[in-house]
C-alpha cells in the first residue's frame, strides 16, 4: 500500500515539474488526521500550520508587487479572496491532490475527499511540503501556475457559479431542468455536513458535500460538470 501510495503522489509531483528528495514529507502531507489516528503515523497537521504560513506570505509579496498603488485594506481583501478554504480546496483539484487524500474509514465514508475544508488543508500542507523538500523558489513556481494565474481582475468573482452553468448546458441540450436531491445529512446540529446528488431526467450526474445545503449543490454541479467534461 505504502509503494501505491507514493507512485501516485510521484505522478502528481512529475506533473508539476516537482522532484522529490523526501518522498516521505509527501506522504505526511496527504495523511489526514482520520487516516493517522486509524494508522498510528503523523498527520498533515503540522505542514499545514507552516503551508499556510508561507502561502499568506507569497500571495501576499505577489499582490505587493502586482498593485503597487493599492492601500494595505484592499491587498488584504484581495488576499482573503484566494487564500481561504474554498479557493484553496480548488488548487487541491485543479492539480488533482485530492486523489491522493488519505483518510480514515469513517471520514471516507462521509465524502471527505469532497470537503473544501479538507481539501484546503491538504493544499496548505502540500505547500509546507514543497518547502521544507525545495525550498521557496519551488513553492514561488508553484503557486505561479495554480494560484497567481487566478489574480486578474480583482474585482472580478473567483468562484464559479456552477449550478447556473449546469443549468444552462442542460437547458441547451433538453427542455428538462436539473434537480438536487439531499441524500443524507452527518454530524451534529450545530457541525451538520451534507450531500447532495444532482439529477437530470432521473439520472444522477454528481455528487457534492457541503457544510450547507448550498454548497454541496455547488460541489454536485461542479462533480456533474466534471464528469460531462464541461468547463
Amino acid at each position: 500500500m505504502k509503494k501505491m501510495i507514493e507512485d501516485k503522489i510521484r505522478k502528481i509531483l512529475k506533473k508539476l515539474e516537482i522532484e522529490a528528495k523526501d518522498i516521505s514529507l509527501f506522504v505526511t502531507a496527504f495523511t489526514h488526521q482520520s487516516f493517522a489516528n486509524e494508522h498510528k503515523v503523523q498527520s498533515n497537521e503540522r505542514l499545514e500550520y507552516l503551508g499556510d504560513a508561507i502561502l499568506d506570505f507569497l500571495v501576499a509579496e505577489y499582490l505587493y508587487k502586482k498593485f503597487p498603488d493599492y492601500p494595505e485594506g484592499k491587498l488584504t481583501r484581495i488576499r482573503a479572496k484566494y487564500v481561504c478554504a474554498n479557493a484553496n480546496s480548488n488548487y487541491a483539484r485543479q492539480i488533482g491532490l485530492d486523489e491522493c487524500l488519505l483518510l480514515g474509514k469513517g471520514e471516507e465514508e462521509q465524502g471527505g475527499k469532497s470537503k473544501p475544508s479538507l481539501l484546503g488543508d491538504l493544499f496548505e500542507a502540500f505547500v509546507g511540503a514543497v518547502y521544507l523538500d525545495s525550498g521557496l523558489d519551488a513553492v514561488r513556481k508553484l503557486l505561479a501556475s495554480t494560484v497567481f494565474p487566478q489574480i486578474g481582475d480583482p474585482e472580478s468573482d473567483f468562484f464559479f457559479d456552477y449550478k447556473s452553468h449546469l443549468q444552462e448546458y442542460i437547458q441547451a441540450e433538453s427542455r428538462q431542468g436539473v434537480e438536487y436531491v439531499l441524500v443524507k445529512e452527518t454530524g451534529p446540529a450545530h457541525d451538520k455536513t451534507f450531500t447532495v446528488s444532482v439529477f437530470h431526467d432521473k439520472i444522477k450526474l454528481g455528487t457534492g458535500v457541503g457544510k450547507s445545503k448550498k454548497e454541496a449543490e455547488q460541489r454536485a454541479a461542479q462533480d456533474a460538470l466534471n464528469k460531462l467534461a464541461i468547463k
